[in-house]
C-alpha cells in the first residue's frame, strides 16, 4: 500500500504475518505492540539526589535518598520509592544497569552489588573499593526473566563482615527496561 505524503490512522488491530521492511514517522504511538511487547519498551530510570545512608548492612539502592525517576510507561514497571524496588507487571525478559558512585570513606574492601528477584539473590558482583582515592564509580549489568508480581532490588553491603561503612553517592542511578 502506498499512502503518499497524505495522513494515515489506524484503530483497532492490524496485524502481518510477513513484514519485509517498514520505515515508520509519527509523533505520537499508543498501544502498539511487537511480537506482543510494547512500543516504545517500559522503562524506569530512577536517580539519587543526595547522597544515601552510611551502613554496615545491607542496603537497598537509594537508602536514605531522595531520588528523581523517570517512568517510560508505569503499567508495566513501577518503582516503589518508600521500599526502594521495582515491581513488574508483565512477564518478560529485563534488562537492569546500575551505575553508582560508592563511598567507603578511607576503607579498602570488596563492595558486593546485588541484584534480587523477589528477595532471592539473582546476580552478584565484587567489585573491590580503595578507599584513599575517594568515591568509585562502578557498574552492574545484569539481564533477568521475571513474572507479573515480581519485585527486583538492588542492594550493596561492604564484604568484610560487617565492620566497615559506604553509601551512594548523588548521581548513581538504575535503569530497568523490558526488551523482549
Amino acid at each position: 500500500v502506498s499512502l503518499g505524503a497524505s495522513a494515515f490512522s489506524v484503530s483497532g488491530s492490524v496485524s502481518a504475518t510477513t513484514v519485509s521492511a517498514v520505515n515508520v514517522s509519527a509523533t505520537t504511538f499508543s498501544g502498539l505492540a511487537v511480537n506482543g511487547m510494547p512500543y516504545p519498551p517500559p522503562f524506569v530510570y530512577v536517580e539519587m539526589d543526595e547522597a544515601g545512608t552510611d551502613s554496615t548492612n545491607e542496603q537497598n539502592f537509594s537508602l536514605g535518598a531522595d531520588t528523581t525517576v523517570t517512568t517510560g510507561d508505569s503499567s508495566h514497571i513501577a518503582w516503589n520509592d518508600a521500599e526502594k524496588y521495582f515491581t513488574v507487571s508483565a512477564t518478560g525478559t529485563y534488562d537492569l544497569l546500575g551505575n553508582f558512585v560508592v563511598d567507603s570513606g578511607s576503607q579498602s574492601d570488596p563492595l558486593e552489588l546485588r541484584v534480587k528477584k523477589n528477595g532471592s539473590m539473582t546476580h552478584t558482583i565484587s567489585p573491590k573499593l580503595y578507599g584513599n582515592v575517594g568515591p568509585e564509580e562502578r557498574t552492574i549489568h545484569s539481564i533477568l526473566t521475571a513474572v507479573a508480581g515480581d519485585y527486583i532490588t538492588i542492594t550493596i553491603e561492604m564484604d568484610d563482615g560487617g565492620a566497615k561503612t559506604a553509601h551512594l553517592e548523588s548521581g548513581s542511578n538504575l535503569t530497568l527496561k523490558r526488551i523482549k
